[in-house]
């Protein structure tokens, strides 16, 4: 394409409607507060130190916001001016350059970013001037707003000359959008009096703290360190500049760190910065007493007993202060995260429900950017907790209870804590359970059954006596491999899977030891063995199995597995014992080899569990189920599933 194909359109300029500059700059142009604030944002990026303000009466004078920042040469007005989208955080960095003549706090960050503040004026009138001064220059430009055209406002130099010093003054006539003095000192030290390095005057008087609407001030005394004085400043929802928002901290008049929502300790941030709760408040906090732990670089606190006090109690104060704020749509959030959990939460008893809302409030107050679906989702899990803390399958039970075992749940708590009672249970079941488990099993002549028995007999080693209820005997693999390589098990696939025994068609064998030690408490050999020989059900013991322990112990003997003084004890259980295998025998002064039969070692099992199997089941005997009365049976009231909506009784 070319201008001979498309003369009409050769040397066309754009234009702008009469209204683009309204579109492009927004509310600058149509709220005061936020064109008052864009202004003295300009100020403040220009390293301003004091802003003065000269507002007029009434409509028809002059406004003026003079600086002694940075200032402008011509080419640096003409650039930031006549730029459309002007980026201030690429042409001039995103932190604030000081005058060399003054020296303001480090990084401050800067609040521009598209230079729009430059439109803020014609909030007030049609026209404005702005004259800036920078090394020794000064220059005076007239902005005027346009109705269209080929440019949406005019810039015009009205004079130039010499100035020493810096700054800038902007100055426009009243024509609309005027306001009282008190609403503008409101809008402009909302946001800027959080910075004690700007003073802002407004017609000579310098806004303070607490001379604006809106503000609380808590003293706050932490024992023993001091007191601190919190500023609380809640904001318009429309406020653009949120820069300074959050928390800031005041020592010696002086801003330590920046303004925000979080560095209070490692706990996270109390807001979210983006959120409209974040923008609408802010809350100052002067600490003189944090004098001595400023870091060298003001930007933080170093960390001491003052220092993290301080920093909890402000924490504290602060959630709560934000809590107050929210409590309303705080309650609505809570309701309906309960009525997501009903079904559960009906069936909860006073005190539950009273857990579960408190932990509902709490959780809103430390965590209060928590979206309402993992609200929800925290109730439900919580309230599923609270359920089996409370027990109901507990109070189900109870309520079924004949009034005489209610007398002796009486009588046991009186006398038990359930945690006590609950680890002796837990043990007296475990070995219920094995002893039931063995008598299953011993009299089998199933081979593989054979091989469940000795893992069983390796957990009840206390059936052999009181002395093998210590941890000290384990499995001792070594001699478990010297005595199936003695038998010429080695290949035996049992035997792979569980090195710990030796598994043959007729047999098992498992041997366990426990160490010796010198008078320093260091290892030194093996105390003692104990070798469990068990035989398939329906095996007769002769003496040949009980010589065939003598030859365990000897082979040990011989590879150096134990020395001579080494006490070694050999069960061989079997079903029958043969006349000539009935006693007890010793070996030499260190080996006893032991023959019983099954029967006996389960009466042994019993009676170190008191007989407690034999009495259950005589005060519990199984009852057989009527199917016909199972089957009839509606579907159970509670449901088991905390999510499944189920109607609560009434």
């Amino acid at each position: 394409m070319n201008d001979a194909q498309f003369p009409l359109l050769k040397d066309v300029p754009f234009s702008f409607g009469p209204k683009f500059l309204q579109d492009h700059a927004g509310h600058i142009m149509t709220d005061p507060r936020i064109a008052l604030v864009e202004l003295v944002a300009n100020s403040y990026d220009a390293g301003a130190s004091r802003v003065e303000i000269t507002w007029p009466e009434a409509t028809g004078d002059t406004f003026e916001i003079l600086d002694n920042g940075t200032g402008m040469t011509a080419a640096e007005f003409r650039k930031r001016w006549k730029t459309f989208s002007y980026s201030r955080p690429l042409e001039q960095g995103i932190y604030v350059d000081y005058p060399p003549d003054q020296k303001g706090p480090t990084k401050r960050e800067a609040f521009g970013q598209h230079g729009k503040g430059r439109y803020a004026p014609f909030c007030f009138g049609d026209a404005y001037e702005v004259e800036t001064w920078k090394g020794g220059a000064r220059i005076v430009m007239r902005v005027t707003l346009t109705h269209g055209g080929t440019e949406p406002f005019h810039c015009e130099v009205v004079s130039e000359g010499k100035k020493a010093g810096h700054g800038t003054s902007v100055r426009t006539i009243i024509q609309r959008n005027k306001t009282p003095e008190e609403t503008v000192a409101d809008a402009i030290g909302s946001k800027f009096i959080v910075d004690p390095f700007v003073t802002i005057m407004v017609n000579g008087r310098k806004i303070r703290l607490l001379s604006l609407s809106g503000i609380t001030s808590t003293p706050l005394t932490i024992e023993p360190h001091g007191e601190v004085v919190i500023h609380q400043i809640g904001g318009s929802a429309q406020d653009r500049t949120t820069q300074l928002r959050g928390i800031t901290w005041w020592v010696n008049g002086r801003m330590v760190g920046s303004p925000s929502w979080d560095g209070l300790d490692d706990r996270g941030a109390i807001l979210d910065g983006r959120t409209a709760m974040a923008k609408r408040y802010s809350f100052i906090v002067e600490a003189n007493l944090l004098k001595k732990e400023v870091k060298d670089d003001w930007m933080g606190f170093h960390d001491s007993p003052s220092s993290l006090a301080v920093r909890d109690a402000v924490r504290k104060h602060v959630i709560e202060a934000l809590s107050k704020l929210l409590a309303s749509s705080r309650r609505d959030r809570k309701r309906e995260a309960l009525a997501e959990s009903r079904a559960v939460l009906d069936r909860l008893p006073t005190l539950s429900k009273r857990i579960v809302t408190s932990f509902v409030d709490e959780v809103q107050q430390k965590c209060p950017t928590l979206s309402q679906g993992d609200l929800i989702r925290t109730v439900k899990i919580l309230s599923t907790l609270e359920k089996a803390r409370s027990g109901y399958e507990l109070l189900e039970k109870l309520a079924a209870c004949d009034p005489k075992d209610l007398d002796t749940w009486n009588r046991l708590m009186e006398e038990w804590s359930a945690s006590g009672a609950e680890i002796v249970l837990s043990e007296l079941k475990g070995r219920l359970d094995l002893i039931e488990r063995l008598q299953a099993l011993v009299n089998t002549t199933s081979t593989d059954e054979l091989h469940e028995l000795q893992p069983l007999f390796a957990r009840g080693l206390w059936i052999f006596g009181p002395e093998y209820e210590s941890v000290e005997f384990t499995s001792n693999r070594a001699m478990v491999t010297l005595i199936r390589q003695h038998l010429g098990g080695s290949a035996d696939e049992i035997s792979i899977r569980r090195p710990d025994f030796v598994a043959l068609p007729d047999r098992s064998i498992g041997v366990y030891s426990a160490d010796h030690f010198d008078n320093d408490g260091e290892v030194a050999g093996i105390r003692k063995v104990l070798i469990v020989e068990l035989k398939k059900g329906g095996f007769t013991i002769t003496p040949d199995e009980l010589h065939q322990g003598e030859r365990y112990a000897s082979e040990l003997l011989k590879a150096n597995q134990v020395t001579r003084s080494t006490e070694i004890v050999v069960f061989v259980l079997g079903a029958k014992l043969s006349d000539d295998a009935i006693d007890e025998r010793m070996v030499g002064k260190t080996t006893k080899i032991i023959p019983m039969i099954y029967d006996t070692i389960l009466k042994r099992a019993h009676a170190r569990t008191f007989n407690l199997q034999r009495k259950l089941e005589a005060a519990f005997p199984t009852r057989p189920q009527n199917e016909d009365v199972e089957e009839s049976l509606p579907t159970p009231l509670f449901a088991t599933d905390a999510d499944k909506p189920v109607e609560a009784p009434r």
